[in-house]
């Protein structure tokens, strides 16, 4: 270096956004109190459009991977991430926007919670509310009817 050129501060980069880092630890605050858990896929792009930090904060509680958009997907392709995600969680299919398969994901909540109802009901506790939070990355819509 000669004497002409100015030393540079070093900067550390962190390419993790303020407003993630906030919601990240929203979300580990809340997860305590939450029966079941839905991570939202693109089907079109299942690895690109997962959050690997929701893969460890959810490890513990009852899960259900949803592949939406599957009207936009290839099928077959579909299929084979189905059967992968498969083997972590329950994994189900989705178009949000016509509604297709948004049925499916109500009746396996209810499933999944059957044994906590029943344990809930024997103890008097009658009606006890689920819930749910729904977790994944912009634009794969995270809209959810509860019927």
């Amino acid at each position: 270096m000669n004497n002409n050129e100015e030393k540079l501060p070093k900067v550390n980069i962190n390419w993790y956004p303020g407003h993630m880092a906030k919601t990240k630890r929203k979300i580990m605050e809340d997860i305590k109190i939450i029966d079941v858990v839905i991570e939202l896929l693109d089907a079109r792009i299942p690895m690109s459009s997962r959050n690997p930090d929701i893969k460890e904060i959810t490890k513990n509680k009852k899960k259900i991977i949803i592949l939406n958009k599957i009207d936009l997907a290839d099928e077959n392709l579909t299929n084979k991430w189905k059967e992968f995600f498969s083997k972590e969680a329950e994994c189900l299919l989705t178009d949000a926007n016509s509604g297709k398969g948004i049925d499916k994901v109500s009746r396996k909540i209810e499933e999944m919670m059957e044994e906590e109802k029943q344990r809930q009901l024997s103890r008097g506790r009658i009606n006890k509310t689920i819930r749910v939070m729904i977790l994944g990355i912009p634009n794969v819509r995270k809209v959810f009817i509860y019927k």
